[in-house]
């Protein structure tokens, strides 16, 4: 693991997946939000304290995940005081973005639901689970494969049952939801195969 200083602001932490087994942390894990995960988080930044000064009293962190290692992936940590947070937020979304993308992004905008993202641990659970949601979901699927776990895509707006929190339950008999879709949608799309794309649960119910 190698946590180095990049600004005044930001550091750089590179995470192997040995890193990861050494301290018992699966990938999943840091998905759910878990303690372990939890744990290994607070350790990097009192690592980052004892090493580089980067000291986190009465700051706000920006987390932004960047998968781009072969062997693991990167966090860049911003450090926000909450002194004038507003203002150092603002100026650090403008820095990452030029203003005609800003006008790009706007004239765009629409209103679209978010992704949802469910792992399973084998083919045949997503097989059971295509079969059952053929009258509770009608939207875009795609299926991954990746770290010898399959990852489901799902667009909120295609579903058809009236309450989530029923859909959830439902797919909580065959997988486990992702709460940080973000990361994982970045992670999946560098890292993660395409096994089917765009119509996962149709093509599973018509030939598995």
């Amino acid at each position: 693991m190698k946590i180095e200083r990049i600004g005044d602001n930001i550091i750089r932490v590179t995470i192997t997946y040995s890193d990861l087994e050494e301290r018992n942390v699966d990938l999943n894990a840091l998905n759910y939000n878990s303690p372990a995960a939890q744990e290994f988080f607070w350790d990097l930044m009192e690592q980052a304290e004892e090493q580089l000064g980067f000291n986190l009293t009465d700051s706000q962190l920006i987390i932004e995940p960047v998968p781009d290692s072969d062997e693991g992936f990167v966090i860049n940590i911003t450090k926000v005081d909450e002194e004038g947070e507003f203002e150092s937020i603002h100026k650090y979304i403008k820095n990452r973005m030029k203003k005609s993308d800003l006008r790009v992004k706007r004239k765009a905008r629409r209103v679209s639901s978010p992704l949802l993202i469910y792992t399973f641990r084998s083919l045949n659970d997503i097989c059971e689970l295509a079969d059952r949601l053929d009258l509770h979901y009608s939207g875009e699927s795609t299926l991954y494969r990746c770290r010898d776990a399959y990852y489901l895509t799902l667009l909120k707006s295609g579903l058809l049952t009236p309450s989530m929190k029923m859909f959830d339950m439902m797919l909580a008999e065959y997988g486990t939801k992702i709460s940080n879709i973000n990361f994982i949608e970045g992670y999946l799309n560098e890292y993660g195969e395409i096994i089917i794309e765009g119509n996962a649960l149709e093509v599973l119910r018509e030939f598995y």
